[in-house]
């Protein structure tokens, strides 16, 4: 497999990609708004924005995620491609892993003669829930991957408001003290539409707010961040990676607010929930 040169490249901890925005799950709080959006990245515009970004910038950790990415009916050439542009990284699948039982034989093997690593998030502790995610997590130990399991529904974080319509609304929060409780700033540069964007929250409104998910008029203050683009300079890039606290910090909480199990959609409690949620097609583009 024929790898790409990377010169002058600036350091990034994680670079995340949303490959699918809709998921076969509808949980409340999710981070990347899976409850309330479809669609997925083309292979063709990802590539572009790999060709745009590769020799520019050198990811610790390169993230492929969604919504969820086992919706994406190329993810086998995403993950080849992503080892190719980025040969030096360490590449990371996230999912909720209910759909790994119906996937082809072939995807496996890529994980593996990547040596990709798979990151399995655990939304809840519930009778109907458990026997499937156990299943994508047997699935994997049968083709010799060993998943990194994730407890989300540990600490599952309220990062925007539900109002009594059920529509995501931001908090209207102090910038400053927004920020100063960000777990992911700085941490989580997301790549989406050939720009990067500082954090994946942003990234995910922002592109909401475009395609209409979400009320623009809620929300039309992350339309006013400026994420970087491909043709930036160096020094651009590099200030960038080190900005601080911006005008959108104030669509998250100043605090932290736990979100149990039951202030989140609890899908396997409805009927035909395995049928409904474990075998979604959310994915088109």
């Amino acid at each position: 497999m024929k790898h790409l040169t990377k010169p002058h490249q600036v350091p990034v901890t994680n670079l995340e990609m949303n490959v699918v925005y809709g998921c076969n799950l509808k949980c409340e709080y999710c981070t990347h708004l899976g409850r309330f959006m479809n669609g997925i990245v083309p292979l063709d515009d990802l590539l572009l924005w790999y060709r745009s970004w590769n020799k520019k910038i050198r990811p610790n950790n390169v993230r492929i995620m969604g919504g969820e990415p086992l919706l994406h009916p190329h993810l086998e050439s995403i993950v080849y491609e992503t080892r190719i542009h980025w040969p030096e990284s360490r590449i990371e699948v996230v999912t909720n892993g209910l759909l790994l039982p119906k996937m082809e034989h072939s995807l496996f093997f890529a994980l593996k003669e990547i040596g990709a690593h798979v990151t399995v998030s655990r939304h809840f502790d519930d009778p109907y829930y458990n026997p499937m995610f156990e299943a994508g997590i047997e699935t994997l130990r049968k083709h010799d991957i060993k998943p990194h399991v994730t407890q989300s529904n540990w600490f599952w974080m309220k990062c925007y408001r539900i109002d009594e319509q059920g529509r995501a609304t931001p908090y209207k929060s102090n910038p400053e003290k927004a920020w100063k409780i960000c777990y992911v700033k700085n941490m989580c540069t997301t790549l989406i539409d050939n720009c990067l964007y500082r954090c994946p929250q942003l990234e995910c409104y922002s592109y909401a707010v475009k395609k209409g998910f979400i009320p623009f008029d809620d929300w039309k203050v992350v339309l006013d961040y400026q994420p970087l683009t491909s043709d930036c300079t160096h020094e651009e890039l590099e200030k960038f990676m080190t900005g601080e606290v911006c005008e959108q910090c104030s669509i998250c909480p100043e605090e932290f607010q736990h979100a149990d199990m039951y202030e989140k959609i609890n899908v396997f409690g409805l009927p035909k929930a395995k049928s409904l949620f474990c075998g979604g097609t959310n994915h088109d583009e």
